[in-house]
């Protein structure tokens, strides 16, 4: 910053955040880590990264790292070259203003047609954790977020609806947007090493050898961009910080991306399995002799909320760096929160023939370093710990001598260690341990009983030791599940975390194991919106019908806002609080999607009579299937039936009524029904998407302005 830009921050300083002092050497770590990630792909490793194995590694929200890898992916084969990988995080994280400034235009590009929206670039802000990250977050609270994101969106783009790149720049150079430095320090922030990780490479005689088609355009560009609108009078750099909306002064700074919660492999029995001695299987049991669970975000956030952080710790409560009092401390700093988790000793693994082969191994946060001897002069290789988990092997005696075993469990491969002294097994553990958080899962819930199953899940009753609030449990059998539908839930934990409104199933937290996804919500006693309808024969007056449809209309429309849509909208996935007439609605996530406001999926899940006519006919879609659904949803409500089905369940039959014939209401049904509702049932189900009402067109019907006390 200079005295004639006292407004104004030099790019390059931002840079130093990332502190890559050395190019050639930062290369060669990504060259490093590329080998490994590819190893993990298994069967496709000749075909380069595969997207859900880059998601591991990156460790973003899943709909931003989708926009990432998209572009990273140049010739769009679904998986990441040597060059993209590369290539892509040396721009990503080393690039000078062209770069960066280009690369996230593109990763904003959603239609790929050289504009950028100005809904989508309010939809990705909305994914960022400004002061939204937190548990038990106020859905109120979370508006304002939502509110100093619109503020953003209009300095940036005025009365434009599209930006081209050099208006985009443009706005960025000479105007006081937040747009690109909020996005810029979070990737910064949550980038996947830190210098330590890098500088490993740089006493080894390991000859560099790194050879890119295309050069980087990385290298010194004085730019200086303009702060934020927002007056402050604290120093630049924690401005910067600060005006990137990391940070809550009120809550403890701690992240609700971080931390998948793994522990070991045991198989979940059903209730009434029995063992092969004919003895009921304890549910529990099976969970608490897996004795390696890690953290999940509501235990971390629990155990640390009275804690204070600085302003530096991003990520972890435990980071003592302290504020920034002056430019001067900026280049040593980094924003990773893990930057104390290493330890280094000599270590055995079996070589092919059999016999135990001695290494110096370095762990250095998610990455660990084989060296030959201890002085650290020869690198043999390296491993990233991304979507790893850890198996205690106990005791092992080979050729008479005792040693200590543990396991690296990766995607495609699980590799064993061996210690010669209790005291380095202990040593790593305890640090591999603090590299995935660990917590005993047992010590928090328990399992109690079947609630349901789905294609490859199962829901549990389980309660929280602590409170002893019930709990739902969703357990993913990942074997049962292909790499796509794994990519799918995540993407559905992702939504959930962000999401906090009344009508929405609250995310309590999350684990997976190599065999397991967990996913625990809120119990919602009241069951499923099917049970209720059968419980009540679809008896239903239009004021109760009205009262459902509307809360089911709220809590997709706050779904919209963020850009989601609910692809498996069906009374199956609408929860109710109780089992009576006074019970409220609370919409099930399974198999959302957030694609941009132009961007349309053609993929889906969804029980058939449900299904909209452009996904049956795999046309492009968008949030109008969340429309025919709730026409679908309130035809039934009324009249017990569906409006396309078929006695014999023949799924061709029912396909093609729903694409080719006309809605019918029968006198016998809908005789008592009232006009204005047959009418609104009519405009959902419009055969064509851009035809079909709009949500606040429900809301402001006739019909349901009628029957409801409407609250915002």
């Amino acid at each position: 910053m200079t005295s004639e830009n006292k407004e104004f921050i030099d790019f390059n300083e931002i840079k130093k955040i990332i502190n890559i002092e050395n190019e050639d050497i930062f290369l060669e770590y990504l060259k490093e880590v590329y080998k490994d990630l590819e190893n993990k792909n298994g069967e496709n490793n000749k075909k380069g990264i595969m997207k859900i194995i880059f998601f591991d590694y990156i460790k973003l929200p899943i709909f931003i790292s989708e926009k990432i890898f998209m572009v990273f992916d140049e010739d769009k084969d679904g998986f990441l070259s040597s060059e993209e990988f590369i290539i892509g995080m040396n721009k990503l994280y080393n690039g000078n203003y062209q770069d960066i400034i280009k690369l996230i235009f593109d990763i904003l590009d959603f239609n790929h047609d050289g504009l950028i929206e100005k809904e989508d670039a309010k939809m990705f802000l909305s994914l960022l954790p400004l002061k939204t990250d937190r548990t038990k977050v106020n859905y109120k609270y979370q508006m304002q977020s939502l509110e100093e994101i619109e503020e953003i969106i209009d300095s940036t783009f005025g009365k434009m609806e599209k930006l081209n790149l050099e208006e985009f720049k443009t706005i960025v150079e000479e105007h006081k947007s937040g747009i690109f430095i909020k996005i810029k320090c979070f990737l910064y922030q949550k980038k996947p090493f830190t210098e330590k990780n890098i500088n490993a490479l740089k006493s080894t005689k390991k000859e560099i050898t790194l050879n890119l088609k295309h050069q980087t355009l990385c290298g010194i560009n004085n730019t200086f961009l303009p702060f934020p609108s927002n007056k402050t009078d604290l120093p630049p750099f924690a401005y910067l910080i600060r005006s990137a909306g990391f940070i809550d002064e009120s809550e403890p700074d701690i992240s609700g991306f971080n931390g998948m919660t793994r522990f070991g492999n045991r198989r979940i029995p059903k209730n009434e399995e029995k063992d092969n001695e004919g003895n009921d299987m304890d549910i529990n049991k099976v969970i608490m002799n897996s004795n390696l669970v890690y953290h999940s975000p509501s235990v971390f956030l629990k155990n640390n909320k009275n804690k204070k952080t600085s302003l530096f710790s991003l990520n972890s409560p435990s980071n003592d760096i302290s504020p920034l009092t002056s430019q001067k401390n900026v280049a040593p700093l980094s924003l990773n929160g893990n930057e104390k988790i290493t330890y280094e000793n000599f270590i055995f693994k079996l070589s092919s023939s059999n016999k135990l082969k001695k290494y110096y191994l370095v762990l250095i946060n998610k990455d660990i370093y084989y060296y030959k001897t201890s002085d650290k002069n020869e690198l043999l290789g390296t491993h990233n710990l991304s979507g790893c988990f850890i198996k205690d092997n106990g005791i092992k005696i080979i050729k008479d001598v005792t040693y200590y075993s543990f396991s690296l469990l990766f995607p495609s491969k699980e590799r064993s260690y061996y210690c010669n002294s209790k005291e380095i097994y202990d040593n790593f553990s305890k640090k591999l341990k603090e590299v995935f958080g660990y917590l005993n899962f047992f010590d928090y819930y328990e399992i109690l009983d079947d609630l349901g199953e789905g294609i490859f899940d199962s829901i549990k009753l389980g309660v929280e030791k602590k409170t002893k609030e019930r709990v739902a449990i969703k357990i993913i059998e990942k074997n049962r599940a292909k790499p796509s539908d794994i990519e799918f839930i995540r993407n559905e934990i992702n939504i959930m975390k962000l999401c906090h409104y009344p009508n929405i199933v609250h995310l309590l937290d999350h684990f997976e194991n190599a065999e397991y996804i967990f996913i625990v919500m809120e119990y919602i006693k009241g069951g499923r919106l099917t049970d209720y309808m059968k419980y009540k024969k679809f008896h239903f007056i239009e004021k109760r019908a009205a009262e459902i449809i509307y809360e089911i209309i709220l809590g997709v429309k706050y779904l919209h806002k963020y850009g989601i849509i609910h692809r498996n909208l069906n009374p199956d996935n609408i929860m109710l609080t109780d089992s009576n007439d006074k019970g409220h609605i609370k919409i099930d996530f399974s198999f959302s999607k957030i694609p941009g406001k132009k961007e349309k999926t053609s993929d889906g899940f969804k029980i058939i009579n449900y299904i909209s006519p452009e996904e049956l006919t795999r046309k492009p879609y968008h949030k109008e299937i969340n429309i025919w659904s709730i026409g679908i949803i309130l035809y039934l409500i009324l009249s017990g039936d569906l409006p396309f089905d078929d006695k014999e369940d023949n799924e061709q039959k029912i396909a093609k009524s729903i694409v080719f014939k006309e809605i019918e209401f029968p006198a016998k049904k809908f005789g008592n029904k009232s006009k204005e509702v047959i009418e609104l049932i009519k405009r959902c189900l419009i055969k064509e998407p851009e035809d079909r009402i709009k949500i606040d067109e429900i809301i402001k019907s006739d019909w349901l302005q009628s029957h409801i006390e409407q609250k915002e």
